[in-house]
Order: structure tokens, then C-alpha cells, then sequence
């Protein structure tokens, strides 16, 4: 219970930034209100908070602390998701879900990447021959050099244990991953 109170926090600063007390004072007496009123002060009550927050971002035209993750700072999706997923429905909860499944088979993917080019620096002579023998269902490369085949075939294992979605995925990412390093201001970056 301490997390979702933990992860609603950003929630309840915004509500507080952008309210005044004779606005959260309504809110309090909008349940002893008459039935049929309560539609229309629940109406006005928005309307203040609107006209509140127009004024004050007027006379703040900086940015709010605290409401932006710092520009040197990876933004934690996986928090995110969770947070998002306190106000979410059960159909957009799955979809977070998946959504953070995918970034775990990214990460993975990262992490045999970096393994797979840590092995080759160490043990480059294990790149110029195929891993399993030449009779190996990963060595029939068709155009690769053969100082290629051996990462080449590990990388192809990998993806075989991939499903077709994590490969599109990784191939997406992949391709958006080489148009930044070809892109001259990426690499001054």
C-alpha cells in the first residue's frame, strides 16, 4: 500500500499546485449538497480550478519543480507504467503490462549484445570459425565473411529464441538505433 501511495504523490502535488483552499472547501461540502445540485457545483468546482490554474501559470511562466525528470536523466519507464497503471483500466493495465515485457526482452536483447561483444574482444578467434563446427545450422551464412560467421551465427541464435514480436521489436529499435548513429548531431551528443 506504501507504493501506491508512494507513486500517487505526483498526482496529489499537481492537485495541490493548482487549487486553493476555498476550492478544496467545496469539494468538501459538494456530498451534503442536494442530489440534484451536486452535478452543477461539481461543474463549478472544475471551472475554478481551470480559471486558478490559467492565473497562476500566467504568473509562473517557469518551470514547475519537481513535475520534469531532470534532461541527464534516464526516465524509468517500468515506474511509469506502474504509476500510470493506479488510473488505468484492466485492458489499458494489460497493455502497460506488455508494454514492460517488452522493454525486459529490450533489455535482455541489450545485455547478449554487450555479452556477445565482450566475448568476441576477449576471444577473437572464437569470430573466425563457427561456434558448433562447419557442419553447425548456424554457419551456412550465405554472403558473410567467415571472420563474421561467429558472432553472426550467435546473434542468429539468439533471435531464433525470440518470439515473432520481440524480433519485429528488436528489429525496430535496431533500425532506429543505426539511423541515430548515422545521424551527424547524434554523435556530437
Amino acid at each position: 500500500m506504501a507504493a501506491k501511495n508512494e507513486e500517487a504523490a505526483n498526482v496529489m502535488a499537481f492537485d495541490a499546485l493548482y487549487t486553493t483552499n476555498e476550492i478544496q472547501k467545496f469539494k468538501v461540502l459538494l456530498p451534503y449538497i442536494e442530489p440534484s445540485m451536486q452535478k452543477h457545483l461539481a461543474v463549478y468546482i472544475k471551472y475554478m480550478e481551470l480559471q486558478y490554474t490559467m492565473k497562476y501559470v500566467r504568473r509562473h511562466p517557469f518551470q514547475i519543480s519537481g513535475c520534469s525528470i531532470p534532461s541527464d536523466e534516464k526516465p524509468d519507464l517500468r515506474s511509469l507504467c506502474r504509476q500510470l497503471s493506479l488510473y488505468s483500466t484492466p485492458e489499458e493495465i494489460r497493455q502497460l503490462e506488455q508494454f514492460q515485457n517488452m522493454l525486459q526482452t529490450m533489455e535482455t536483447m541489450q545485455e547478449m549484445t554487450q555479452t556477445m561483444s565482450a566475448l568476441q574482444e576477449l576471444f577473437p578467434d572464437l569470430s573466425a570459425a563457427p561456434p558448433f563446427g562447419s557442419d553447425s545450422a548456424f554457419s551456412d551464412m550465405e554472403g558473410a565473411e567467415s571472420a563474421q560467421t561467429g558472432p553472426f551465427s550467435m546473434m542468429d541464435m539468439m533471435m531464433n529464441m525470440l518470439t515473432p514480436e520481440q524480433k519485429a521489436m528488436y528489429e525496430m529499435f535496431r533500425q532506429s538505433d543505426l539511423n541515430d548513429s548515422s545521424d551527424p548531431e547524434s554523435q556530437i551528443l
